[in-house]
This record gives C-alpha cells, structure tokens and sequence, in this order.
C-alpha cells in the first residue's frame, strides 16, 4: 500500500494538466498560423483520450505518450500531419484527444490509422459528391424536358388562339363561321367544306392558267404601227447567168497545156462522173479555183446591159459587183461590205470590188441611225412603184453557153438580205430571155420587244443579236447559221469545205472526190435531218447539233412575179436595145424591181401573258372563289408574323413579373467565410 501511494504522488506530481498545452503553443510558435485553412472538425469523428485520476495505470501511459509525443516533436520539429484546429483542452474536464494523435499502445500504426481515416472520409466525401452531381444532372435533364414540353404547349395553345382570332376577323368569305364556337360542329363541318371546295376549284384553275403561261409565253401579232420604207432597206439583189463556162474559154483550155483548169472545167461541166484522182484535187488550192471561176464566168459589165435605180440612169459597173456563190461567180446589188459581213475577212483583189458611197455595219434590230446620210449602203429605197425600183437589162449570151447549171438557157436571181450570203441552187427564181418579168417586192419584218428577253430561250424560239455570236458572220441571221454550220459539219466529215462556205484561210477546198461527201453532209444540214432514222438512211454517225433558231429582229423579201413576151412588132424602148432587135428579143430579159405600197406591216413577237396579266387573272380567280384580295394576304402575313410574336413577348413578360429578382452581391463588400478551403 505504501508503495502504491508512493507512486501515485509520483505519478500525480509527474503529471501536469497544461502540458498538452505547452507542447501545441511550442508547434503554432515554430509554425506560422493560417486561419483561412482553419476549419471545425466533426466531434462524432475526432477521437477522445480519455484520463482517469484514480487510476495510476492511465496516469502512467498518459505521462509516457506525452513524453514520446514531446520527444518527437523536439527531435523532429514538425508535426507528421496538419494540425488545423488548436483545441486547448480544459484541466478540470476529462481531457480530449486530438485529431491525428495516436492513442497508447499504438504508436506503431498512429500514421497509418490517421491515412486510412483520411482516405475513408475522402472516399465517401467522393461518393456522396458524384451522387449529388449526378442527381443534379437528372433533376437538370428532367426539368428541360418539362420546360421544353411546357414551351411546346404554351406555342400550340398559342396558335390554336391565334388561328381561332384569325379566322373571327379575317376579310375571307366563310372563315368567320368556322371560327366561331358558338355554332353547332354540324354548321363549322359544312362551312370547312364549302372553303375547301371554293379553295381547291381556285387552285386548279390557277394550275391551268400557270401552265398556258409557261407553256406559250411568245404570241406573234401585229403591229398596230405601220413601217415606212425609209426603215429598211432595198433587198439585196444577186444575179448568175445559168451558164457556167463560156464557150471560148472552155476551146482555150482544151486547146491548152493547163491540167488543173481542165480539171476544174470537167468538175463543174460534168457533176456526174469524173476521172480526177484524189492527188489532183488537193493540189487546187482556193486562189487558183477563184482565179478560174473569174476566166469561166461571164463579167457583170456583159451581163448588165442597162440600170435604171431610184429612176435615174446608172452605171451597172458602179452599182453592181462580182460576188461568189454556189452558183460560181454571180453579180451583187446593194450588199454590205466584206468587212462589214465577215470578221477578218480576205480581200479579193481580182474581183475588182467597189462602192459608190460609203457601208455602215447594219443589222435589223439595230436599224438605221438618224445621222446616217440618205446614201448609205445598204440603200434604203425612195418610194413605192416602178419609177422608185430597180429597172435592169440583161444579156444572156446564147452563143457563149457550154454547159449550163440547168437545162434551159437564162438567169437565176435572188432577192436576199443584205447581211446574208445567197444560195443560189436551192432559193432564186429564174428570168427567161426574151421577157419583161415584174418583181413585186413584199418584205416581212420581224421585231420582238424587250420584255421576252425574260423568257428562255427555247421558249421564245428566237435569238437577239448579242445572245448568239458566229464564228465567221458578224450578223446572225437563221440563213448565215445554217450556212456556217453546214460549212463546220462538212470539214467535220470530209475535212475540206466547198469553194463558196464561209472558212479560215487553211481550210482545204473540197475537190471531185469529196463530192459524194459534201453531198451527204449538205443534205444532212438543209433538211435537219435530226431523227435517228433518217439519219441511218443517208449512213452518216455525226449529228449536226446548229441550234439556227430564227433572228428576233429579221427581215426577209417574198416576191410576186408577172411576165410577158417581148416582141418587135410593139414599141420597145431604144435604151434596152442591144446591137439590133432580133439578139434584142433573143437574149435580152428586162427585170423591174419594186415596192407596191409605202407603208408595211410588221409582226411583233411578245408575251403572251406577262407578270401584270398572270397577276390579275391570278387575283380575279381568288376573288372569285374566296373574295381573297392584296389586304388579305397582307392579313396573313401580319397574323404570321407580327400578332404572334407580340403575343409570344407579352406572355414572357408576365411570366418575368412574378418571379423573384434576386441581385447579386455588390463586388466591394467582401465576405470572408474562414472556415472554407
């Protein structure tokens, strides 16, 4: 007993209630406090230590961890873990133990067990964390598909009220009844059937109309306003003696030494059949078929015996100039100048080419500029009848036929337009010697307005002179396209082109032995052979594709001919006499050319129904069927659009109205929360 009260006053003296206290003051003295990582700890989980004064055995292990923890943290001068709370413990209350501390008899795995507690909390501090975020995001997802469903019922309640406001103050007939709730269903069911019939009947005969609209949209007619002739010009006159080499030139070259012209003379003489080999072809170039065709032909200065243009007495020489054709070389009244025809066109010397007055570059929609003189070529004529025409006389020739073109002796003339190549073979008329012919002149003019530009192209089914350019013609005309694509699909089969196409200056001539070719092609082109089968009959695997729509704006010349004998036994004027009377009668023809009337009517191509007359037509079906007018529509765009997003703002606003405002903090009063990490 005494010994065991000895060692209690040992261990009461040993012991000091305060010297917890000393040794946590000595580590927040070496340390630096930090009261923004201070926080409370939970009671529930920091540990007790637990001390009982009765008993020494406690006394002893008290005064022993104390030692040691002292010990350690004098050696080591730092705690193995954050102290974030100093709790001094009260002396006359059991002490506490402190977070971190290991209890006796575990000195061993204090650090351990304070990891594992650490991690444990951390742990379920995750767990519980990505529990809450995940039902945060549930609670998110279920509250935008209840706002988006609320959104959605909000806009059809919406609709339905504005629909149903629509229909009691929309100006069309019937739907005032079906918007009204206070008639019977059986009443709204009859007026929705009566709209709806009224609606579909309008509907299609608006189909119909639309369709005629894009169907047709050209019509021709005339034009209430006359054309005077000082607006165009006098047709282009082209005249070739049917003889097509003269019998002296034909003894000279069969006299001759001259192989290629005996070649040539046999090409033109006879068409049928020749000897020539296809080397000898090739070696006639166009510079020496030209030079040939000037020797063979018969001059215009001997064809042209009398002129008589505007009723004075003319030069023929002056006003008429060699020209070639199909036909060989033939004479030419009033055509615009190469330059003026072709681009880059070759000058022909040898022709002896002139003008009397000056050319312009005229085509038919452009027409005639009022500052253009009275002269200009093409010439324009004076006035209607004989006395204002184109009186001429012309001589045959009999004695000099060798081989004509046809089976008769005379000439072929083609009245044409100005800016267009003739093709004599398929379009003249002939003149027979030993008669007077009258050509009634008729020229049909063609003109568009402007307001079909608008419409396609293979709707209108014409062109404007800057919609379609050629590649040698500087004015499109149907006739110069045709000719120019007939020139490019022959060198396409035959690699050459005849002697009077349109080509550049390398283009090889087609000679005898092409001739089967160039037929081919030819007739390909002129009848728009454009059918498969068709095609299959004349054994040709290239399609001609020309696209020679007719010119908006063209002028062409219809004729009317009257002929009669010419006889000695009446009087004839001296002036159209050659040599004597009988090679008068014999190979003289006398041809006048002229107008019947001052003033022609012209054909106008334009819409057949425009915008204005589709919109009206449109409007008066409407009106019709539904007393639909440009208000209604504007009603309909205003309940579409404006009424329904004033509604929709509106409703908005209430809602902001009743739902609390909160403000956010003022950034200068600053908070501190100093238990927060």
């Amino acid at each position: 007993m005494e010994n065991s009260s000895s060692e209690l006053e040992k261990t009461k003296l040993t012991f000091n209630p305060w010297n917890d206290a000393r040794i946590l003051t000595h580590v927040v003295s070496n340390r630096t406090p930090n009261f923004a990582h201070l926080r409370i700890l939970d009671a529930h989980v920091m540990p007790r230590r637990s001390f009982n004064r009765n008993s020494a055995e406690n006394e002893n292990e008290n005064s022993t961890t104390d030692r040691a923890s002292s010990d350690y943290l004098k050696a080591n001068n730092s705690m193995p873990y954050s102290i974030n709370t100093v709790h001094l413990q009260n002396p006359y209350r059991p002490p506490q133990r402190l977070e971190g501390f290991a209890s006796r008899d575990h000195s061993k795995g204090m650090y351990r067990s304070q990891d594992f507690t650490l991690r444990s909390r951390y742990n379920n501090n995750l767990l519980a964390t990505k529990e809450s975020i995940a039902n945060r995001n549930n609670d998110q997802e279920k509250e935008k598909v209840e706002k988006s469903k609320k959104k959605k019922h909000q806009l059809f309640t919406e609709l339905s009220e504005l629909t149903k406001q629509y229909c009691m103050n929309s100006t069309l007939h019937g739907l005032r009844y079906i918007g009204n709730s206070e008639l019977s269903i059986v009443e709204r069911i009859f007026w929705i059937i009566s709209f709806t019939t009224a609606l579909g009947t309008a509907l299609y005969y608006i189909y119909y109309l639309y369709q005629k609209w894009s169907g047709s949209p050209v019509i021709i007619s005339l034009s209430p306003e006359p054309v005077s002739l000082n607006e165009f010009p006098f047709p282009s006159v082209t005249i070739c003696n049917m003889n097509n080499v003269k019998k002296t030139e034909a003894k000279r070259i069969n006299r001759g030494s001259n192989l290629l012209d005996q070649i040539l003379m046999d090409d033109i003489c006879n068409s049928e059949t020749s000897n020539i080999t296809h080397d000898e072809d090739r070696a006639i170039n166009w510079d020496r078929m030209l030079r040939f065709m000037i020797n063979v032909s018969q001059p215009c200065t001997d064809m042209l015996y009398y002129c008589l243009w505007h009723g004075n007495q003319t030069d023929c020489e002056k006003i008429f100039n060699p020209t070639m054709t199909d036909e060989g070389i033939c004479c030419n009244f009033n055509s615009v100048t190469k330059k003026h025809l072709f681009y880059n066109a070759a000058i022909w010397p040898d022709l002896n080419i002139t003008y009397p007055s000056d050319s312009v570059d005229w085509n038919a929609e452009n027409g005639y500029d009022a500052s253009m003189p009275a002269d200009v070529i093409p010439w324009r004529p004076y006035g209607a009848g004989l006395y204002y025409g184109l009186t001429l006389v012309l001589d045959v020739e009999s004695h000099e036929y060798y081989c004509s073109s046809t089976a008769g002796i005379g000439f072929k003339m083609l009245l044409h337009n100005p800016v267009e190549t003739p093709k004599i073979a398929d379009f003249s008329f002939s003149i027979t010697p030993g008669e007077e012919t009258r050509v009634i002149i008729r020229p049909r003019i063609s003109t568009a307005k402007p307001a079909i530009m608008s419409i396609p192209q293979k709707k209108r089914k014409c062109f404007f002179t800057r919609e379609r350019k050629l590649r040698y013609y500087r004015t499109y005309t149907q006739r110069n396209c045709i000719l120019e694509c007939e020139a490019n699909f022959t060198q396409q089969m035959c690699d050459c082109v005849q002697y009077y196409m349109p080509k550049s200056a390398k283009t090889p001539i087609c000679g005898k032995s092409d001739e089967q070719c160039a037929k081919i092609a030819r007739r390909a082109m002129e009848t728009k052979l454009y059918d498969e089968d068709m095609t299959n009959q004349i054994n040709i695997t290239k399609i001609p594709s020309c696209n020679c729509w007719p010119a908006c704006f063209e002028i062409n010349y219809r004729i009317e001919l009257s002929q009669n004998k010419l006889s000695g036994s009446f009087n004839v004027d001296k002036r159209y006499v050659k040599k004597n009377m009988d090679y008068f009668i014999e190979n003289a023809a006398v041809v006048h050319l002229f107008f019947v009337d001052s003033q022609f009517t012209k054909y106008v191509k334009n819409e057949l129904y425009g915008f204005t007359e589709f919109l009206s037509s449109t409007g008066g079906l409407l009106g019709l069927f539904l007393g639909f007018s440009f208000l209604s529509f504007m009603e309909i765009m205003y309940f579409a659009t404006m009424r329904l997003w004033y509604r929709l703002h509106n409703r908005r606003e209430s809602q902001r109205s009743i739902m609390l405002q909160i403000h956010p903090l003022d950034d200068r009063k600053k908070v501190i929360y100093p238990f927060l990490n």
